[in-house]
Parts: structure tokens; sequence; C-alpha cells
């Protein structure tokens, strides 16, 4: 998915405050997440959440899966950030609209990454499994969000590309890593779509809970 670059400040960004009451749902939201006309009448809180990882690993496809519902085999390479948004029913019966900041993979925009997650209440860490190198990358982008994120800022590692036949990452690895860290662990396809909105529902149901604690700044 291509797109322009994009300031986070433009939507829901570091000048923002970052809980907000909003109503409504987007169009063309898959049946797993979406809220219907009688969900879309009621308010809900508003939370950024950012996608890192490598270029290549499905950022992208994950977060249109995830908000439209589709993938496609061939989009341009993400310049800057994509935003897209998505409403998801918590365990409880209440929503939180996730504004989801869709990052540059790309070395040169590494340097970028901070403007769009150092808000952010929740991060999804995409690698693809079938590559190893990106599994090495998680570990750079957990460092950086534990040094200049928010504290306290709940993440998800998705293992993309759960599809694939060539495996490269041992997945007992990954989850004990997870499990040890206390990081969301979900192996997903956005190609076939498995797991993708469990991805999202467990961490949009952790940021709520770290958000009902309060701002820990």
């Amino acid at each position: 998915m291509g797109c322009s670059v994009s300031k986070p400040e433009d939507t829901f960004g570091p000048a923002s405050a970052q809980v907000r009451i909003s109503q409504g749902v987007g169009s063309n939201a898959p049946a797993s997440s979406a809220l219907g006309s009688t969900g879309a009448e009621r308010a809900s809180l508003e939370s950024k959440v950012v996608l890192l990882g490598d270029s290549g690993v499905g950022k992208s496809s994950l977060a249109l899966r995830f908000c439209q519902g589709r993938f496609s085999p061939y989009h341009e390479v993400t310049i800057g950030a994509a935003f897209l948004q998505q409403i998801v029913r918590l365990k409880d019966g209440s929503q939180l609209k996730l504004h989801i900041w869709d990052t540059g993979g790309q070395e040169r925009f590494r340097a970028m990454a901070p403007l769009y997650y150092r808000d952010a209440w929740g991060a999804v860490i995409v690698y693809d499994c079938s590559h190893a190198p990106t599994w090495e990358s998680v570990k750079f982008w957990v460092g950086e969000l534990q040094a200049k994120g928010r504290p306290n800022c709940c993440m998800a590692i998705a293992a993309n590309k759960c599809d694939t036949q060539d495996w490269q990452v041992d997945s007992k690895e990954a989850r004990e890593y997870c499990e040890s860290n206390d990081f969301i662990f979900v192996e997903c396809s956005a190609k076939t779509g498995e797991n993708v909105g469990r991805l999202f529902e467990l961490l949009a149901n952790k940021v709520y809970q770290q958000m009902l604690k309060g701002d820990p700044r």
C-alpha cells in the first residue's frame, strides 16, 4: 500500500490529546472487528497504534487486511507513514477506535519513526517468519520503544506470512521471548487473513486496560 509522507500531527499525533470520544465506524470493516449499526451509535475511546518492522514484512498488508478486509499482492513501498483507522469491540462490550500509523520500514525512514511511536499507546512489531533477519530487527524496535516511546506502551509481536512453507524463524524462540517480556505474540497471515483480527483485538484490549490506568507521564 503506497502513500505519501504524512505528519502524525495532522490526524492524531503528538500535539493532540490521546484519549478522545468519537462516533461511528469506518466502512469496509471486517466482520471480526467492526461494529454493526447499534454499536456505531455508541461513543468510543480512541488510541494511537503504530506498526513497526523491516521493509517487506507486510505491515501495510496487515493494516489493510484489518481495516478494509482485503489483501493486495502488489503495493508500493510506504513513504514515511500511512494512516488508517478501525473500531474494535472489547471484551467488556465497550469500544476502542484505533488510529493506526503504518510506518515505512526502509532504513532511511528509521529516523522518522519516533515521530509516530513516541506517543502511541500500542505498537505492533512485525517480522516475516520466512526471513530470519527480520526477526533480529524485532529486538531493535523493542529497544527503541522502551527508550523513546510512551512508558508502558503495549507491544504485540506479529509473525506475518505464517502461510508460507519456508519458515526460518523458530516459533518457540519467538514465543518464549514474548512471554518473558509480557508481549502479545501472534502468528498471522495478511494474505489469508489468519489471526489478523485476533492480533489487533488482543492489542486493543491490552491498550484499553492500560488507558484506564491513566497516562504514566
